[in-house]
């Protein structure tokens, strides 16, 4: 079965549903510290995480039994990046149906709430890494199964940029919703 757009919410009794988190910011200056005229640049951003079997994707994951879509999607996001989101906050993307039913959401956050998300998410994997090493442990699931944040910068530049990175190996419907989120939500065609 080929990946397919469905209604938003559109939940199947015969799959299980999974939830995602896109954390976006309008405009961010990645290079600030150049030493040329890219450092007055600024560009869309999103966080996205490196997983377990070396595909890309967004926080989030299955919905449990009993649970809503925007329960799943706060209890996944504590689980997987270590930071408590308010379902007000976050608004529908879009949902993808395939052997599962994804449902896509989006966080805008200005740009010192991006950073300070996205230096959040680092101190949480850090810490969970040490206590690894010293087989404490901890409810977090990096290392398990997210081996890497990133920020990535939502701009085409001469063959460069989102147009080769939407080229990487994404996990599920990850590619789906990044294209959507790229079409609707920032107006960048690939």
């Amino acid at each position: 079965m080929k990946t397919q757009r469905v209604p938003f919410g559109q939940t199947s009794p015969h799959k299980k549903n999974a939830v995602f988190l896109a954390i976006y910011v309008d405009a961010i200056s990645p290079w600030k510290y150049f030493k040329d005229d890219m450092q007055h640049f600024k560009c869309p951003a999103l966080i996205m995480i490196d997983r377990w079997d070396g595909r890309m994707g967004f926080p989030g994951g299955t919905v449990n039994e009993g649970e809503t879509l925007l329960e799943a999607l706060v209890r996944e996001i504590k689980e997987e990046i270590g930071i408590t989101i308010k379902p007000e906050k976050v608004h529908p993307i879009a949902s993808h149906e395939n052997r599962i039913v994804t449902h896509f959401y989006g966080l805008k956050v200005l740009e010192a709430e991006f950073l300070h998300i996205y230096y959040h998410i680092l101190n949480n994997f850090s810490r969970s890494i040490l206590l690894h090493a010293y087989e404490e442990g901890d409810n977090s699931h990096f290392m398990s199964e997210i081996t890497g944040i990133k920020i990535v910068p939502l701009l085409q530049h001469e063959n460069k940029g989102i147009n080769r990175f939407i080229e990487n190996a994404f996990a599920g419907a990850t590619r789906e919703d990044l294209l959507v989120l790229l079409k609707e939500i920032f107006g960048i065609e690939i």
